[in-house]
């Protein structure tokens, strides 16, 4: 009997797992609220272009590319906390919450364009949210 093994997928996906999670500085719930954002802002953004026929790849890559460049950032900062000592990860957090404020606004600016009104108390935590990354200046 022969047993296939996906050695080389597992070596590989468990890699860039490990990979990720020490230069983000751990997959704790602050990235994973600051995932689910990106990923609700970038549909909700795909929405909005289809919806004002205005989508095409280039956009799409775009947006990509920003995000991309979003995590960039929380690996500065997580990267620049290990250098200086900092063990609470403040700098991380800090830009995390500033990035999730952020994108929370996107979407909602999205969904306003696609015709929902959002509650206030949403957009007061989001702007108090991206506030809490500015005042850390």
């Amino acid at each position: 009997m022969k047993h296939s093994t996906d050695t080389l997928w597992t070596a590989i996906t468990g890699g860039t797992s490990i990979t990720l999670a020490y230069l983000l500085g751990g997959l704790d719930n602050l990235v994973a609220a600051f995932a689910i954002f990106m990923a609700c802002d970038y549909i909700t953004g795909l929405m909005v272009g289809f919806k004002e026929k205005q989508i095409n790849s280039y956009r799409a890559f775009r947006g990509i590319a920003k995000k991309v460049g979003m995590f960039t950032f929380v690996i500065i900062a997580n990267q620049l906390d290990i250098v200086t000592g900092n063990e609470g990860g403040f700098l991380r957090d800090t830009m995390l919450w500033f990035l999730i404020g952020t994108e929370g606004i996107s979407i909602v600016e999205n969904i306003g364009k696609l015709g929902v009104k959002p509650p206030e108390f949403i957009i007061k935590a989001l702007e108090q949210l991206s506030e809490k990354g500015e005042d850390t200046k």
